[in-house]
């Protein structure tokens, strides 16, 4: 008898691939789906004068069905388009870089570790806490992309594994982003299109933040506790092997009593002060990427100053550090390049339209519920919070007083919506750059997240409801 041969399991291709698929597939989209487009005005918004769309102004087009040189030139578009965070990262990579070869973080992990002694699982709260409350005030979930460096060496060292250190870089920020309480891109922005009080219903959404914060902590502690019990239970054991043997390679060399000189420390108080104060002159100045990244390299290089670095070695530090993003800022690129073949294709405008249609047929108590839906499916093609409420917004606006339903209801399932899907499209740079350094299949990410993301959608549908029909407001 003739043993047949053994399946080979099945593996999720490179990111890179599932980005080209779904570009092609959007391509396509472009020659069956009708162009057409909505005006465009002109709004002063706490951001500056922004672009909205005029509600009722609808037409179609002639068709512009993507070309060999829209494909062709699609991923450089997407590059410029995605400037900001492509340079994020790259500048996030260069203090990341500075701080680790100076020492620093090899020396908060240890005194980290050190504190926590023997209770090490009240590592995930604590940074889950944190990173989720800076995220409901300021945004920014794009600073998972500094947390995750730092969070491997630590986790591994406390028995865990990378999936639950990306869980806590990826879901710590983005739980608070989904359910912000004054984020300008969102929040604040949809106010302002919804001529509403800025920031007001926060006592109600705080509820519902607080509320999605301990969901997401057990649901992270939960899986955290098992893989500890059970390493082969982990969703990233193999990459964990080729990780573990990176930091074993780059440790190699070291003692196994490890000394931190007295710059160092000092080094390490002076991050500690300026980590806080970034994250002040963020919230404070509404600071863009662009900002963001620079003050974060500054950061890195003032730390490695301190910490005794001479200039030739910052460079290359930099430099190095810089390299390690390189396939991650690449890949924020990538992924935007989906969104420019649809605008070429003008068909998101066209999506909008659809959207508003169906709304119309929606039963009353339901509408704010189809809107969250609906904005959670968009965010596929219009990854970006401020990008997303500027295009739907000035339409779902109107809609609400059409269909009598509360603008603030409306603000935040546009707000709710929009973010929840995130970290779950491969459409979203910032995304799909933290799996590529935590070495995070896209698949067993989704595997690992959507159940989670299925419980926040209950939960927000949960609250959309009772504040339609009990109209609250505070």
């Amino acid at each position: 008898m003739i043993d047949k041969p053994s399946r080979k399991p099945f593996k999720m291709p490179d990111i890179y691939i599932v980005l080209v698929i779904f570009i092609l597939l959007v391509a396509a989209l472009t020659y069956l789906i009708p162009a057409g487009q909505f005006e465009r005005q002109s709004l002063e918004t706490a951001n500056g004068v922004r672009t909205v769309v005029v509600p009722g102004t609808y037409h179609a087009t002639d068709a512009h069905p993507a070309g060999f040189m829209d494909l062709v030139t699609a991923i450089p578009d997407g590059l410029k388009r995605a400037a900001s965070v492509v340079f994020l990262t790259f500048m996030v990579g260069g203090c990341m870089g500075l701080l680790k070869r100076a020492g620093l973080i090899d020396m908060g992990v240890h005194n980290l570790i050190r504190a926590v002694g023997t209770k090490g699982y009240l590592v995930i709260p604590i940074l889950f806490t944190v990173f989720s409350c800076m995220a409901a005030f300021v945004g920014t979930p794009e600073l998972s992309l500094a947390y995750l460096p730092v969070l491997l060496p630590l986790f591994y060292r406390l028995g865990y594994d990378g999936m639950t250190a990306t869980a806590v870089a990826l879901l710590g920020p983005c739980t608070g982003f989904i359910f912000g309480l004054t984020i300008p891109s969102s929040i604040g922005l949809g106010q302002q299109i919804a001529e509403i009080t800025l920031f007001s219903g926060t006592g109600f959404r705080a509820i519902v933040f607080i509320s999605a914060l301990l969901i997401a902590i057990a649901y992270v502690m939960r899986y955290a506790a098992r893989v500890k019990a059970h390493p082969e239970k982990s969703l990233s054991l193999a990459s964990d092997a080729l990780v573990r043997a990176a930091l074993s390679a780059e440790n190699a060399d070291r003692p196994a009593e490890i000394h931190f000189t007295a710059r160092q420390r000092y080094a390490g108080i002076a991050c500690l002060i300026m980590f806080p104060g970034i994250i002040f002159m963020i919230l404070k100045n509404n600071l863009g990427f662009e900002a963001i990244g620079g003050l974060f390299l500054c950061m890195g290089i003032a730390g490695a100053a301190i910490a005794g670095k001479k200039p030739q070695e910052i460079c290359d530090d930099v430099n190095a550090g810089m390299r390690d993003m390189m396939v991650a800022s690449l890949i924020c690129g990538v992924a935007s390049a989906i969104a420019v073949v649809m605008d070429k294709g003008m068909i998101t405008d066209t999506f909008v339209y659809w959207l508003e249609s169906l709304l119309h047929s929606v039963p009353q108590e339901w509408t704010t519920i189809a809107v969250f839906w609906e904005q959670s499916l968009f965010n596929f093609l219009i990854p970006s919070a401020s990008a997303l409420t500027l295009l739907t917004m000035p339409v779902l606006s109107p809609l609400a007083d059409l269909l009598d339903i509360s603008r603030q209801a409306v603000v935040s399932a546009n707000a709710w919506g929009g973010q929840l899907t995130d970290i779950f499209f491969p459409t979203s740079g910032f995304f799909v750059a933290t799996l590529v350094i935590g070495k995070i299949e896209f698949g067993k990410w989704i595997r690992f997240y959507t159940p989670l993301m299925l419980i926040f959608g209950t939960l927000a549908s949960i609250a959309l409801y009772l504040m339609q029909i009990l109209a609250i407001t505070f």
